[in-house]
């Protein structure tokens, strides 16, 4: 019958989903394992709704018997927890036969739900360390252990508060569901577009203007998604193609793209729902984590447009031409601002009042909700916008069950970690690997995120990082703040850095470049954010967290630093050695040290004087 088609059975699943998550935080109390049982459950039913086994059963429009005997299955565990929750609180790991094979079906349509939102990496590495967990005892040297039952394990990830439903689940149930659905709200509203159209307003007019429009753009967007490559795959094909049909280099725009998109993870307020993930596992609140992050972010965005405007001007490019700009009364209309403004205006002044995040954000949506609907109030106006809503609300409901798998199958990961004890074991070999060096053992520590990021999306990464490094690199004697920062940068610059960088590829593929010439292009405009991890880390005064002065100073020494760096990558290339010594100069004057600060300042000033007074001989030369 047409009623029950799959299309319709992912519309009416993914909306009930979004709504209850939209509502049930704010309206309903539930104890933490009942909405975390309801929100695997959820979650789950829609992604074996949307996401077919095959590509057969995907083309048939049907609901396959397999999917509803899964979802009945799920339902079952879930309604489990749902309902024993008092006895699994105070009886932690007394599981029975039948909640045993409930949590080992349920551990198995996890990681399928996993693999069929995002692939094999996840599941993959989950499995793996099944397998350590299992074979522990015939391990070498300190990665021997015990080993453990089925029994123990299936009991650990099922029937207690750890695992399955551990705390980044409920992460997963409130904040990151709850901002997800915002973010799509946003988007509907005509977010994306507006953030095109702002960033040409005023940015187009400027030398470089089509590549400073793709920086601009792109870090509103990415805040918002989180996601590099769909930040690209959403603004590059705009983007690339203005920058390309006004004279840049194929490999430069993908490059400019790439960077600038790669960025929305660490910019805040939103820094793509990280920033909640960290608030959490920090215990600290959200708004001093983006506070943290403002100043690494505006010497990452200051270095990357200033290397276009170096580049714009070395190869004499013009800005966008004014009939592709829209007039400021075109774009800075209520009806397009305000949706836009007005949601995060609400979000910020609720979150200074002292709201809680879900209380803030759930205001914040039905300020987009409520703008939206009554921007047309004529009858058929109404009815568009609301059906848009709706439809956006779906969108919000598949996004957050394409995300909750990861992050649940995540869950699982730690919690194995856990059992086996390899975070300490990991942390003692990066602490051997790095001896005494500090520096030695954060290079170590940086490969990691890096390694993971490959296949995996930022949120992910960061977690699986901070449970496998951070502990290490907190015995190293840091800031807490700036060792869970490192790790969150260098699991962003996964996107952009070979041999995956993913990033780049999708830019490459729109602007018809080179994969690797844009990795370059990319890694050379965000130089700063290769640098800047290792230099908060030995001053947390970049990351605002010490004396004002030391703060202020940092800052601007900074600030001057990204522009040297800039200048030279991407300035004149008449002299090698000028652009090395400008390189170098903008790397010391980055580095949070009043010595090695004072002395780029000396050694740009010089490069300055230099090309000064050899311009001046050049043109007298031609007089």
């Amino acid at each position: 019958m047409p009623w029950i088609t799959r299309e319709r059975a992912v519309y009416w699943t993914a909306l009930g989903f979004a709504i209850f998550q939209l509502f049930i935080t704010v309206s309903i109390s539930l104890y933490d394992m009942q909405l975390r049982a309801l929100h695997v459950l959820m979650s789950l039913s829609v992604v074996f709704l949307a996401l077919p086994l095959s590509k057969k059963a995907d083309s048939t429009n049907r609901i396959s018997l397999g999917s509803l005997l899964i979802v009945a299955i799920v339902l079952t565990a879930n309604i489990r927890i749902f309902i024993d929750w008092e006895k699994i609180i105070m009886y932690p790991g007394d599981a029975g036969r039948i909640d045993l094979v409930l949590g080992a079906f349920l551990t198995v349509f996890i990681l399928e739900a996993s693999r069929r939102a995002t692939g094999w990496a996840i599941p993959v590495l989950v499995c793996l360390m099944f397998v350590y967990v299992f074979l522990g005892p015939l391990m070498p040297g300190i990665w021997i252990h015990p080993g453990f039952t089925l029994e123990h394990v299936l009991s650990s990830l099922y029937y207690s508060s750890d695992g399955i439903y551990g705390s980044l689940t409920g992460t997963s149930a409130t904040f990151i569901s709850m901002f997800i659905i915002f973010g799509t709200l946003l988007d509907a509203s005509g977010g994306g577009k507006t953030f095109i159209d702002v960033a040409l307003l005023f940015a187009g007019r400027f030398k470089g203007g089509p590549a400073k429009v793709a920086v601009v753009s792109s870090a509103l967007f990415g805040m918002i998604s989180g996601s590099a490559v769909a930040n690209v795959s959403v603004t590059g094909n705009y983007t690339i193609p203005l920058m390309k049909g006004l004279g840049y280099d194929p490999n430069f725009a993908g490059g400019v793209e790439s960077i600038s998109s790669t960025g929305g993870g660490i910019t805040p307020p939103v820094m793509g729902i990280t920033a909640f993930i960290m608030a959490d596992l920090l215990g600290i609140p959200y708004l001093k984590i983006i506070g943290y992050a403002a100043i690494p972010c505006l010497l990452f965005y200051i270095g990357i447009i200033a290397g276009v405007h170096f580049e714009a001007t070395r190869i004499r490019l013009i800005p966008v031409p004014a009939d592709q700009i829209p007039h400021w009364k075109e774009v800075l209309t209520w009806n397009k601002i305000m949706p836009l403004i007005a949601p995060v205006c609400v979000l910020l002044v609720l979150l200074f009042r002292g709201y809680t995040l879900i209380s803030a954000g759930f205001y914040a949506c039905s300020t987009v909700i409520v703008l939206y609907i009554s921007s047309d109030l004529t009858l058929s106006g109404l009815k568009q916008n609301v059906l848009k809503i709706l439809k956006a609300l779906c969108n919000g409901g598949l996004s957050i069950a394409k995300i909750a798998p990861i992050l649940v199958s995540v869950g699982i990961f730690t919690d194995l970690l856990g059992l086996t004890g390899v975070a300490p074991k990991i942390s003692s070999l990066i602490l051997e690997m790095g001896g005494t060096n500090l520096i030695g053992s954060l290079l170590v520590a940086a490969l990691i995120p890096l390694i993971l990021g490959a296949p995996l999306p930022v949120t992910a990464t960061y977690i699986l990082s901070a449970a496998l490094i951070a502990p290490a690199i907190v015995k190293l004697k840091i800031d807490v703040v700036a060792a869970h920062m490192f790790l969150l940068y260098w699991a962003t610059l996964a996107s952009v850095t070979p041999p995956t960088c993913t990033a780049c590829v999708i830019g490459a593929n729109i602007g018809g470049g080179n994969w690797f010439k844009v990795a370059l292009v990319g890694m050379r405009l965000g130089a700063v954010a290769f640098l800047i991890p290792f230099f908060f880390v030995l001053n947390p005064a970049l990351l605002g967290r010490g004396e004002p002065i030391d703060v202020i100073i940092c800052a601007a020494t900074g600030i001057i630093g990204a522009i040297f760096l800039a200048a030279g990558f991407f300035g004149s290339r008449d002299n090698i050695i000028k652009s090395v010594v400008k390189v170098a100069a903008g790397a010391l004057m980055l580095a949070p040290n009043y010595t090695l600060s004072f002395l780029g300042i000396g050694m740009g000033g010089i490069t300055l004087v230099y090309e000064k007074i050899f311009s001046e001989k050049q043109r007298a030369a031609k007089v």
